[in-house]
C-alpha cells in the first residue's frame, strides 16, 4: 500500500494540482486494497488522515475569523451590516485551503467504501463462548475459524483497562499461539481442552469461538474485525 506522510500537504512543493495527484494516487492504493478485501492498515490510516485534515481545516477557519474586519455596506433586506476582511490570506494558506477542500470529501468517499466492507464482514461474523465463561474473563483464548475451511487459528487474548483522570482506556491484545485443523475427531471443545493442558497458568480460561461466513484475509481483515467486535460485544 502506498503511504501518505502526515505532513503531505505542507512538505515539498505547495502546489494544489501536485498535491491532488499525490492524494489520488494514495486513494487508489487504498481502493486496490479494499478490492482485495484488505481493510487494515488502509482503513485506519485513512481515518487518521481524515481526522488530521478536519483539525487543520478548523484551525484555518479560526485563523481566518481572527482577521480584523471593517464594515463594507448594509444589507437593507436583512437589516444587517456587511463586512470584508482587512487583510488578505497568504497565498500558501489559500493553496492549503484548496487542497483541504478537495481532500476531505475525496477521503470521506473512500472511507465509506472501507466501512461498507467492514460492516459486511462484521455482519457475517459470529462470536460465542466456548464452554462456560468464568467470572474472570479478562484473559483467555480466541479460536478463529472460517466456514469454508478446516483451519482454526488460536490466539491468546488479554483485556485491560488503563485508568486516567480524564477517561478510562481499554485495550485488547492478541498473541498468536498456533493453528489447528478441525475435524470430526478434533472439535473446538477438544482444542480448548488441549490449551488448558498445555498452558496451565490458566486452569479455567475464558474461551470464545469466532466463525466467519466469509472468506477474507486473516491478518488484514478477519483478525482486526474480530478484535473490534470482541471489544464491543464481550468487553463493552
Amino acid at each position: 500500500m502506498q503511504e501518505l506522510h502526515n505532513s503531505w500537504i505542507t512538505e515539498g512543493l505547495l502546489d494544489p494540482e501536485y498535491k491532488k495527484y499525490i492524494l489520488l494516487a494514495y486513494l487508489k492504493s487504498c481502493r486496490d486494497q479494499f478490492g482485495e478485501t484488505k481493510l487494515y492498515p488502509p482503513l485506519s490510516d485513512l481515518v487518521r488522515h481524515y481526522q488530521n485534515l478536519n483539525e487543520l481545516n478548523q484551525s484555518l477557519d479560526q485563523l481566518q475569523s481572527a482577521f480584523p474586519k471593517e464594515v463594507s455596506g448594509i444589507d437593507l433586506s436583512g437589516l444587517r451590516f456587511q463586512y470584508e476582511q482587512q487583510k488578505q490570506l497568504d497565498e500558501n494558506i489559500l493553496n492549503i485551503t484548496e487542497i483541504i477542500d478537495f481532500a476531505i470529501p475525496s477521503m470521506r468517499g473512500v472511507i465509506e467504501e472501507g466501512r461498507e466492507i467492514y460492516e459486511l464482514v462484521e455482519k457475517n461474523l459470529e462470536i460465542q463462548p466456548l464452554g462456560i465463561v468464568p467470572m474472570y474473563n479478562q484473559e483467555g483464548y480466541i479460536l478463529i475459524h472460517e466456514d469454508h475451511s478446516s483451519d482454526v487459528y488460536i490466539y491468546q487474548f488479554q483485556h485491560s483497562v488503563i485508568v486516567s483522570p480524564h477517561e478510562n482506556m481499554r485495550s485488547l491484545s492478541l498473541n498468536y499461539i498456533y493453528k489447528e485443523v478441525k475435524s470430526i475427531a478434533n472439535t473446538f471443545e477438544q482444542m480448548k481442552l488441549r490449551l488448558i493442558q498445555s498452558f496451565q497458568h490458566l486452569p479455567h480460561p475464558a474461551a470464545y469461538l469466532c466463525i466467519s461466513k466469509l472468506h477474507v484475509p486473516l491478518l488484514e481483515t478477519l483478525l482486526p474485525v474480530t478484535k473490534r467486535v470482541l471489544m464491543t460485544r464481550v468487553f463493552p
